[in-house]
């Protein structure tokens, strides 16, 4: 069985996920791809969290997790990426 907090972190993160494709659309947008990678991994963790409540729990757990590290990296990596544009820009 799924909490509902974990349906609500799905729900939101689809949310933004829409907002973000629409609201974007037309518009030039800055290229980062390692945040854009990331926030997919984000979601990706979210949508495991809720099917492991149904179905598989021990192989969605472990690709939950996987997925919340995968992201924690490209979250990282597109950080570090900006602050060295940041350093070019300004130093």
């Amino acid at each position: 069985m799924f909490q509902e907090s974990e349906v609500v972190n799905l729900v939101f993160a689809l949310l933004i996920m829409i907002f973000f494709l629409i609201f974007s659309r037309g518009y030039h947008r800055p290229r980062f791809p390692f945040l854009y990678l990331g926030f997919f991994f984000m979601l990706l963790a979210y949508i495991f969290t809720v099917v492991e409540g149904v179905a598989l729990p021990v192989f969605f757990n472990l690709a939950e997790h996987f997925c919340y590290a995968l992201s924690g990296i490209f979250f990282l990596i597109g950080c570090l990426k900006l602050a060295g544009k940041r350093e070019d820009m300004f130093g």
